[in-house]
Order: structure tokens, then sequence, then C-alpha cells
């Protein structure tokens, strides 16, 4: 039987799976370094407030940004 920790890890690695084959990685590529860094920050940890403060944006203008110009889609 797994414990909570085992499940929350398993959650989380799934939930970063789904991010990184759902992102548009060419569109991803070709941004400034600052979103470029933003959104793979948030592709590998799901932590959309810390990403949006790197990127300077809004926490809402960011998530608009990469669901749908970044194509990356969140579970959570």
């Amino acid at each position: 039987m797994a414990s909570k920790f085992e499940k929350i890890a398993k959650f989380a690695e799934e939930a970063r799976q789904v991010r990184r084959s759902t992102a548009n990685w060419e569109f991803i590529r070709s941004l400034p370094p600052k979103l470029r860094i933003a959104l793979e920050y948030y592709i590998e940890t799901g932590n959309f407030r810390e990403a949006a403060r790197m990127a300077d944006m809004s926490v809402d203008e960011f998530l608009y940004f990469s669901k749908d110009k970044a194509n990356i889609y969140d579970m959570s």
C-alpha cells in the first residue's frame, strides 16, 4: 500500500509529464529568455505563481499565456 507521500509524488510526476507533453516547445523556444525560463519552470514544477513573478506577469495573465499561447495543460 502506497503512503500519502508516494501518492502525492506520483500525482506530481504525472502532472509534470502532462505539462511536458502538451507544451508547444517550438513556441516556447522562440520566446525571449525571461518568458522561456518562466514557462520551463512552470512545466517542471507546476508553480504558476512563482513562474508568473519570474515573467513579470499577473497570475491570470500568465495562466492565459501558458494555456492559450504555449498550449500547456495543467491537471490541477
